[in-house]
């Protein structure tokens, strides 16, 4: 059987096309509210309402383009025709999303949702198309954790410019006399070019490299994809993927919601430090990828991946018992949840490969779009309600992002939030990854099953069936 190993430089090509993430999202996920409130000048729930309506727009979209994807039949492939727009588009949509809209409060409002809708439809296009893709480009089980493994090198280089320089930048921009809001527009513009390159490096990269398909495309009504979504969620190791990825975004939203308000009115600190938190972070991020990967060889990545949000989520449970009261116990704090949120984010796309072997050997049909797109919605969904959540807990506490002094009420609810929260999330993070029951050996047997399924040839043993069949448990 060919492996589908591929060399450093298809790996490394694969990584810079997911830039989108870490300095797209990454840097939304991170500011956007800030921007919308401290720069634009709307309240936390108008700015709350804009950023949990429109991500809501790369949940419904994923639907209609993972399994249209998956029915395309073009000598570019079924996922690079959507990459090679999206990668144009999402850069042109995100510098629009922090430019500063002028006019009255309602015609921001609108002006902000409009370029949010846009920029998380090519986003929706971009994740589940370049995901899919994958599991194309690597189909050995190691190689897949190797392909991520260089990824998540991208992920943290971009997320140092999506998260820790962003506020430096700007500073030493207005300190040189530019507007605020130009310092934004400038820095959203460059991180969009950048993005771009990596975008057409990936797409020439990985020419050819998608996997042949043995159906014929299915129709794209509405029916077949709820027929693909009640198949799909029976696979119980997909169940427990998603639920899994659900907690740890849960976990991601709280922590880089509150984090800048945690620092600015609980420890009284210079937002300005946030630059240092989160390039320490990425750092931090950036010298565990060879200790993950090689724990992840040495123990397995079901069992490494479970006991990696256990160890975060009971030192996070013990921080917050502590109190995080001082820079010292932030960093501290933030080294505990940058290992957890670090060993899961290296290898979660990896069990999304491999769901799309175990949906071939059970339903005979191979639709990584769909399977992507399917976790996507359900994960964009829990995430639009854990922002409207977040911004509604604040609101309710009487936190006011423009007040010098927040109450009492408010500082409880940004402790409880920037803890608490993401503590539970990893608890229940690492139990649904505990459950899931796909591992190298088993697997090796599943591509085989595959193969000789493909070529007409003897069916493995019953024993090495039973073995098979024991993934889907």
């Amino acid at each position: 059987m060919d492996t589908g190993k591929r060399n450093l430089r298809t790996k490394l090509c694969y990584g810079a096309g997911y830039l989108p993430d870490p300095c797209f999202y990454q840097f939304i996920a991170s500011f956007q509210i800030v921007f919308l409130t401290g720069v634009v000048g709307l309240s936390p729930s108008v700015a709350g309402t804009i950023s949990s309506v429109t991500i809501m727009a790369d949940a419904i979209f994923s639907i209609v383009v993972g399994k249209w994807s998956d029915n395309v039949r073009s000598r570019f492939g079924r996922r690079r025709p959507f990459l090679l727009a999206v990668y144009l588009l999402m850069p042109l949509s995100f510098a629009m999303m922090f430019r500063t809209a002028g006019g009255g409060e309602t015609f921001k409002f609108w002006y902000y949702m409009l370029w949010g809708f846009v920029f998380w439809i090519a986003y929706a296009a971009f994740f589940v198309c370049y995901v899919a893709l994958g599991a194309d480009v690597a189909t050995d089980y190691e190689d897949r954790i190797l392909l991520n493994s260089y990824t998540r090198l991208f992920t943290l280089g971009g997320g140092i410019l999506g998260t820790a320089v962003p506020l430096t930048a700007i500073a030493a921009l207005t300190s040189r006399g530019m507007e605020t809001e130009n310092a934004w527009f400038l820095f959203a513009a460059a991180l969009a070019a950048l993005v771009l390159l990596g975008g057409f490096l990936c797409w020439n990269a990985t020419r050819g490299l998608e996997q042949p398909v043995w159906d014929e495309p299915e129709s794209q009504g509405i029916a077949g994809f709820f027929h693909d979504c009640r198949q799909l969620l029976t696979l119980r190791p997909y169940r427990k993927v998603i639920f899994s990825k659900v907690f740890s975004n849960v976990a991601y939203t709280f922590y880089t919601g509150t984090l800048i308000f945690y620092m600015q009115f609980v420890l009284q600190i210079d937002t300005r430090f946030s630059a240092v938190i989160y390039l320490l972070s990425n750092v931090v991020s950036l010298v565990l990828v060879p200790f993950i990967a090689k724990m992840t060889f040495k123990l397995g990545k079901r069992k490494y991946m479970a006991y990696a949000q256990f160890v975060c989520a009971g030192l996070s449970l013990l921080m917050g018992l502590v109190g995080v009261r001082s820079r010292a116990l932030l960093v501290l704090y933030m080294l505990i949840y940058i290992y957890g949120q670090a060993s899961f984010w290296q290898l979660c796309n990896t069990n999304l490969y491999d769901i799309t072997d175990l949906d071939e050997y059970r339903f005979g049909v191979r639709r990584e779009g769909n399977i992507m797109a399917l976790q996507s919605f359900i994960n964009t969904g829990f995430t639009s309600v854990s922002l409207k959540v977040l911004t509604g807990l604040l609101a309710a506490s009487g936190f006011s992002a423009t007040a010098a002094v927040q109450t009492s009420g408010a500082i409880m609810m940004l402790k409880t939030l920037f803890v608490w929260v993401p503590a539970g999330a990893a608890l229940l993070s690492g139990l649904f990854l505990f459950a899931y029951r796909v591992d190298k050996d088993n697997f090796v047997l599943l591509k085989e099953a595959l193969y000789r399924r493909h070529h007409d040839m003897e069916k493995l043993s019953e024993e090495e069936t039973a073995r098979i069949e024991g993934m889907f448990r």
